[in-house]
């Protein structure tokens, strides 16, 4: 259990408004649409028609959102996902095969432990998931194939899609199912949504497991008819195992190039399956150059356990390969085994000398593993907290060149235990700690940053949701070990964490449990989807997600650097020793409505804030509500509409405010209402200068705020209190401690005491020498 943030709604396909209405159109039965979606025909000419007329996504998504015909084209990203069992696994013999009919006479239904025999027809396009018309052996009927979470960066509006799927692949579809991806959805495919259901066949892998099978139709021949362009899936007796591994291989070297990763492994993966026999030079040269292009995709998508293997295997044939010495170090660092990897580079320098001349890259990430040994100093924490343009929903500055290279994944005094608070695990502190100690610096298990001008194009055909969850699987599906990391994550109340790192399910792509995952424990950073100044940067942090909720009994707070993808866990009150690590998944201040984590999350908060919220008398509730409606503020505008007689009235609202919970006045929420706020800071104490009846107001407000996770709003309400007690010249001791609360804020949100600059009082720092005071001290 641990997200940080309730997740709000994901942004994905524009809405557009209802079309006029036109000409009534007959919806068909399901049956004839089975019929219409199963013809060779109709399937051929609806993707010939996607692969012609879908080059510009912007123009599809303007011309065709909302008509019926948009509906029939495209096959949505689907709304139900199979759980993984020991069923699914499957045995690749001809008895498991199922053909066409059988798909539709279990429609809907997922055959476990089957498999679907099949090849394209089409050309293949991208619309939301990679599509294309296949066939099966009788060659009779023809489907849609619609796969999800596969080809990760291919784009829609790209027409040549012959290394992402060419035109006559064979591959098996395990556990098929044929159906709608979405009760609305207009057509019926084959929807696949994991990509470990889903292999390409060599003719080679075709002779071995199936040697006495044929397809029943033409292929070649009515695909170049149709297409007018060569059969890229075409193998021939005269070419020999060399010359085809180097095709496959200049495949994947192509997808590595346009940055599909998943595409160049399938394709270095088939390439491999030609070099298996052979020992000429030549052919250990291809497998070397194979095998180490193979690992730099796995390490493009952070699966270091698999590459490992790559580069071992090329170094047992090559021990001075330079790419495969590289990316062998590169691996290590990424598991996170900083001592061997720069061991490794060690040696590998000593002896081969002229590696120093033949590769920077090596020299590089040589001096770069030192810093990854320590713990993040003051430059990073300062870099990684630099907050967002004030006023403005514009990412964060992008950190200086080649720190992000100089982060480690980083645990403080904190180690794993049953929780208190929820089910599964939680952080407790193993020793006592001061504010500001860091306890994480986590690199995330998948995610996602776009910038302002990049989120059209990519919401056209993604949400970043369905994004994260089809990075966590190709994960997993590379490099089976990641699993027993994400699988220990919350994952609602139907879906328990895993614990038993030996359970075969720990190794299983479970596209079911990772969008829960997903759902439970993503972290969200972005404004407006429809915003030009807002980026988008979210994901999942395993070490981050194992802290728990409370509302306001939380003792750490959480940020991410927009770009960079990195979160610092960072306590803001002191913990002692054995204490549970909390944090706020959502803003404390809202309302009890908003932060109905029974519905949402599948737990109870029993924080003292939640006990008491759940305790209040409804009429109590409606009193509170009804008094700030009461007030002279204008909540959308932000503006207070002053006049002496008003001001007068709120005051007494205010004062009838801070009773509402006088025994707990740290828990009184509604004092924080931005209207009072707004009378304490704007008009008592700017306008009127009546700075005796701020103070008190504007203190009620920090003793809630106190409670809060370390936001922006804390060093602007601490800030006024200090500006105010100045200007009341009250005595140097009051002074000092509001000085080092201010120093504690700017440094919990922005990292350094010069964000006092960007505060509404900004000349604090020359008031306080009047005073003896120096803000900027050596400790900063």
């Amino acid at each position: 259990m641990g997200p940080k943030k309730m997740k709000p709604p994901q942004p994905g396909q524009k809405t557009k408004g209802a079309e006029p209405p036109g000409p009534s159109v007959a919806v068909p039965s399901e049956q004839e649409s089975i019929l219409h979606d199963t013809s060779r025909e109709n399937v051929i000419s609806v993707m010939n028609r996607i692969h012609r007329e879908v080059i510009d996504p912007r123009k599809f998504d303007q011309d065709g959102s909302g008509s019926k015909e948009r509906d029939f084209m495209v096959l949505q990203y689907p709304d139900d996902h199979a759980v993984y069992d020991a069923a699914m696994e499957v045995e690749m013999i001809i008895e498991n095969c199922v053909n066409m009919d059988a798909l539709v006479e279990n429609m809907g239904q997922v055959l476990a432990g089957r498999f679907l025999l099949c090849r394209t027809i089409t050309l293949s396009s991208k619309l939301v998931g990679v599509d294309a018309g296949v066939e099966d052996l009788e060659g009779e009927k023809a489907m849609r194939l619609a796969l999800f979470n596969y080809s990760m960066e291919a784009k829609m509006g790209i027409t040549n899609f012959e290394t992402v799927l060419p035109l006559g692949t064979v591959m098996i579809v395990k556990n098929p199912v044929f159906k709608k991806p979405t009760p609305e959805s207009g057509s019926f495919g084959l929807i696949v949504d994991n990509p470990a259901d889903v292999e390409l066949l060599s003719p080679k892998r075709m002779e071995e497991l199936f040697p006495d099978v044929c397809w029943k139709s033409d292929l070649p021949v009515e695909s170049r008819a149709l297409f007018n362009s060569p059969l890229f899936w075409e193998f021939f007796s005269t070419q020999s195992d060399f010359e085809i591994a180097t095709k496959l291989k200049n495949v994947g070297n192509r997808a590595f190039v346009e940055n599909r990763s998943t595409d160049a492994i399938r394709f270095y993966n088939l390439a491999l399956e030609y070099l298996s026999d052979m020992e000429q030079d030549d052919a250990y040269i291809l497998l070397m150059d194979i095998l180490s292009n193979k690992a730099a995709a796995l390490i493009k998508l952070e699966c270091f356990n698999p590459a490992l293997i790559c580069t071992g295997k090329v170094l047992e044939i090559n021990n001075a390969h330079v790419k495969a010495i590289y990316r062998h170090a590169k691996a290590l660092v990424g598991l996170g085994r900083y001592v061997e990897g720069g061991e490794f580079v060690d040696k590998k320098l000593s002896e081969y000398p002229s590696l120093e001349e033949e590769s920077k890259d090596i020299l590089k990430l040589r001096s770069q593993i030192p810093d990854l040994l320590k713990p993040p100093g003051k430059d990073i924490i300062r870099a990684l907290r630099n907050p967002r343009p004030r006023g403005t929903d514009r990412p964060q500055p992008d950190l200086p060149d080649g720190m992000v290279d100089r982060i480690s994944e980083f645990r403080g005094p904190v180690e794993l235990g049953e929780s208190i608070v929820g089910d599964g695990e939680g952080l407790f502190a193993t020793e006592d700690l001061e504010t500001g100690t860091i306890l994480l610096v986590c690199k995330p298990f998948a995610a996602l940053y776009l910038r302002p001008e990049e989120k059209e194009a990519f919401l056209l055909s993604m949400s970043t949701h369905e994004h994260l969850v089809g990075v966590m699987a190709n994960k997993i599906w590379l490099d089976p070990a990641l699993g027993r990391d994400l699988y220990k994550l919350w994952a609602g109340p139907d879906l328990k964490p895993l614990t038993d790192d030996e359970d075969l399910e720990m190794s299983k792509v479970d596209i079911a449990r990772i969008t829960k995952i997903c759902d439970y424990n993503i972290t969200i950073s972005y404004g407006d989807a429809e915003d030009e100044e807002s980026c988008i940067s979210d994901g999942i942090w395993l070490p981050s997600a194992k802290i728990n909720h409370s509302c306001v009994d939380a003792n750490v707070t959480l940020c991410h650097h927009d770009s960079a993808l990195v979160t610092l866990v960072t306590t803001f009150k002191q913990v002692k020793k054995g204490e549970e690590i909390l944090t706020s998944y959502s803003d404390p201040l809202n309302p009890m409505s908003s932060k109905n984590y029974v519905e949402t999350h599948g737990f109870l908060c029993k924080c003292r804030l939640c006990e008491l919220d759940r305790s209040e008398n409804p009429a109590d509730i409606a009193h509170k509500d009804k008094l700030l409606k009461s007030m002279a503020y204008d909540n959308d505008t932000n503006v207070y509409k002053y006049h002496p007689l008003m001001l007068a009235r709120d005051l007494r609202t205010i004062a009838q405010v801070e009773r509402l919970r006088a025994a707990t006045p740290d828990l009184n929420l509604a004092i924080t209402y931005s209207g009072i706020y707004t009378i304490a800071s704007t008009v008592l104490f700017g306008n009127l200068r009546r700075y005796s009846v701020a103070l008190p107001i504007l203190e009620k407000i920090y003793a809630v705020y106190l409670n809060v996770p370390t936001n922006h709003n804390h060093a602007q309400i601490t800030g006024t209190i200090l500006m105010c007690c100045v200007k009341m010249k009250k005595e140097k001791a009051v002074l000092e401690k509001w000085t080092e609360e201010l120093r504690k804020n700017c440094r919990l949100y922005a990292g350094s005491l010069r964000h006092v600059r960007a505060l509404e009082h900004f000349t604090l720092p020359e008031e306080l020498k009047k005073f003896g005071i120096e803000f900027f001290n050596e400790t900063d």
